[in-house]
């Protein structure tokens, strides 16, 4: 099997393009299309605010290859085929693993080191075993890659300290605002990234905070969850979403809605009650919460979540030594994993063959059983015994001779003549053919199986020489 990695993120696709592959709730729909179109193969599809991506392995010398499954991309979301090849990301084998296992530890993440991307690529996997999407080697890439990304962060502390979404966000908040005694923090969600970033916002002492979200409920338990007292603010009713902005001088959303809930025509009025005091709206969601035409209205500053990069720049060099350590631990890791799934695809590989060698010498042993029902004489059973060993060795060498002489120049003949001189250790092997035995099985016999033609003659050495 062939391990393929196929997808795009915040390095190389704007926000805008993400957007378009942000799979809310639709992931196994797109692993139903994706295993009815590419029947055979196994995948994991890795959908989050910064990245789309496919976790793919397929037959060696099967489908798909990276044009099918930028076609597959391009059709399921409906983005046109020119946007999608310039800002996807192919890997095959060992740096497709090795691309997971980054992802995993968090090197490939905007914020060094954040810990969600871990239990992001758990629910990933968790979703394709689910509904049988993963399979043996999947299985074995993903566990894998999970227990190195726990191993990693705990011995290097790549994800100590302030290294998330949420912390980037009220890190912005500083560069805006000196203080925040006097400041209103309005939390729109009650998801995970809502969670993280109102843990930080909360560290910056506002004078009140408030949480909103479609249903009390939520709201109420991430409240508790965070230790959001009413004095400060506690949480809202939906329907007071209007009201909380008129009074918010900083909003950090981060729904799962498929549209945007922050819309120029609600802001007109808003605006006006405001009196145009300057309002901050922070986006951290995907697909995005804000319309991105609220950002040219006066006074209303909008950040989504690309506008972060200024904020964690510098990022990699506070964090360049323990960056390093989890690319020691990566590269060993890699090279376990893959060393387990070529001997697990070796062994499986083997025990196709000794299937087809078994089915070809039972077919030749019931023609020669045939054959000897009549009860021949001594001579003839030897005669059947010989031929049925001579069509029995055609039929095998059939098989790989046939392949040489339909040789499309992947690989050059060498390789092929140096895997059979240490497969069946022919070097250290003396043959009793003449000379004129080195010339080539020519097309014709290797397609009707008579290799006995060449070989005929050489009933008992009389002379020896060593295989070339």
């Amino acid at each position: 099997m062939r391990v393929l990695f196929t997808g795009i993120n915040h390095r190389t696709a704007p926000v805008e393009l993400r957007e378009c592959f942000a799979s809310r709730g639709d992931t196994e729909s797109h692993l139903d299309a994706f295993r009815e179109r590419f029947p055979g193969c196994e995948c994991v599809i890795v959908s989050t605010c910064n990245r789309f991506e496919l976790y793919i392995t397929r037959p060696m010398h099967g489908s798909p290859d990276g044009d099918d499954l930028l076609t597959f991309m391009s059709q399921r979301f409906d983005v046109p085929m020119g946007q999608v090849a310039s800002a996807t990301i192919h890997r095959e084998q060992d740096q497709a693993v090795a691309h997971l296992f980054r992802v995993c530890c968090g090197l490939d993440s905007m914020v060094l080191g954040e810990p969600q991307v871990l239990g992001q690529v758990r629910r990933a996997y968790k979703t394709a075993a689910g509904c049988g999407s993963a399979g043996p080697v999947l299985h074995r890439v993903f566990q894998q890659a999970i227990a190195t990304a726990k191993q990693a962060r705990t011995e290097t502390g790549i994800d100590a300290g302030r290294v998330s979404v949420g912390s980037v966000a009220a890190d912005l908040a500083r560069q805006v605002f000196a203080d925040f005694a006097d400041k209103t923090v309005l939390g729109i969600g009650a998801g995970e990234v809502s969670k993280l970033t109102l843990r930080h916002m909360m560290d910056l002492s506002p004078r009140r905070l408030w949480l909103v979200n479609r249903t009390l409920k939520n709201a109420a338990e991430l409240a508790e969850a965070i230790h959001l007292s009413a004095d400060l603010g506690g949480a809202r009713q939906w329907e007071q979403l209007d009201e909380l902005l008129v009074e918010a001088d900083i909003v950090v959303t981060s729904t799962s809605s498929p549209t945007p809930i922050l819309t120029p025509q609600m802001f007109k009025s808003i605006l006006k009650r405001r009196r145009y005091r300057p309002l901050f709206v922070i986006d951290l969601a995907m697909p995005r919460d804000a319309d991105p035409k609220i950002g040219s209205m006066t006074n209303l500053y909008l950040y989504n979540i690309d506008d972060l990069r200024s904020v964690v720049s510098n990022s990699l060099g506070q964090r360049g030594e323990q960056a390093q350590a989890c690319e020691g631990y990566i590269a060993s890791a890699v090279t376990a994993c893959m060393s387990q799934i070529t001997h697990a695809d070796l062994g499986q590989l083997i025990r196709k063959l000794r299937t087809k060698l078994h089915d070809i010498g039972d077919d030749e042993r019931q023609r020669t059983l045939k054959k000897l029902a009549d009860q021949p004489g001594p001579g003839e059973i030897e005669a059947a015994l010989d031929e049925h060993t001579q069509r029995l060795i055609n039929k095998i060498l059939h098989m790989p001779l046939s392949q040489l002489n339909q040789h499309d120049g992947d690989a050059p003949l060498g390789f092929y003549a140096a895997a059979l001189r240490r497969l069946f250790e022919l070097d250290d092997h003396e043959v009793s053919c003449s000379e004129d035995d080195e010339m080539p099985v020519s097309k014709t016999e290797t397609q009707t199986g008579d290799v006995r033609s060449r070989t005929s003659h050489c009933d008992q050495p009389k002379t020896t020489r060593k295989m070339a």
